[in-house]
């Protein structure tokens, strides 16, 4: 696992284009080697500049993102719990956005319906209080501390379910989490027995475009990070 882990760690494009060009400056600099350094540093600027623009960027991540829409109003008497899957400090104020967009009268639901379980911690800093810090912004915006559970034991989505199934059961629940993760996610669950119902959000695709959006930009590089990510989550899932 560990093996894999650091492997996709370098084959994230924010890497591998990197590492790609390091070495062809590397090569450059060696007589026998030079011409094929220059071929990569051709192809790493290449490959930078694709995985820059949000065209490229967008068509990695709709397989992702195409899989499930938002929640609408006649979904919602399907469940009376939400559980919200932690994402890091860039997602979790979306992800928690989300959940306030199903729970409150948005929908003309009693606040009192829903049941909101955080779950999930920063693995590598699990001293930061990820959940707890979502839980006051839930509060923040109206909603009872006592509605909501924290599951702070988690590191990853298969973790979560795995502590999650003795709380949860057989129960519908839905299923909050960024839209690239979703697809991992609904998976992860179903696998463990669970019901979830999707409700995606942090949708990170485009529907149209202009000049500007063949600018390489920062964004778009991590976006295929998230989406290369999402991939080798699912190829390895469904391996173990």
């Amino acid at each position: 696992m560990i093996f894999f882990k650091i492997l996709q760690e370098f084959l994230l494009p924010s890497v591998f284009v990197f590492v790609l060009i390091l070495i062809g400056i590397i090569l450059v600099f060696r007589k026998k080697r030079g011409k094929l350094g220059k071929i990569l540093i051709i192809l790493g600027i290449i490959l930078y500049y694709l995985f820059s623009i949000t065209p490229i960027s967008d068509l990695i991540l709709q397989p992702l993102e195409n899989q499930y829409q938002l929640v609408q109003k006649g979904d919602l008497n399907k469940a009376d719990i939400i559980l919200l899957l932690l994402g890091g400090k860039e997602t979790d104020v979306l992800r928690a956005s989300e959940v306030i967009r199903i729970y409150t009268a948005n929908f003309q639901f009693p606040i009192s319906k829903f049941q909101i379980i955080v779950s999930g911690t920063d693995p590598i800093n699990p001293q930061r209080k990820e959940a707890e810090e979502v839980k006051e912004f839930l509060i923040e915006w109206g909603i009872p501390a006592e509605n909501i559970i924290l599951e702070e034991k988690s590191r990853t989505t298969k973790e979560s379910a795995q502590n999650l199934k003795e709380v949860i059961g057989n129960s519908p629940f839905f299923l909050v989490t960024s839209a690239y993760h979703m697809k991992r996610s609904v998976e992860t669950f179903k696998k463990l027995g669970f019901n979830p119902i999707p409700a995606p959000t942090d949708f990170k695709v485009e529907k149209g475009y202009n000049l500007l959006d063949f600018f390489p930009g920062a964004q778009n590089l991590r976006n295929c990070d998230l989406a290369f990510h999402e991939y080798f989550g699912i190829v390895w899932y469904r391996l173990y």
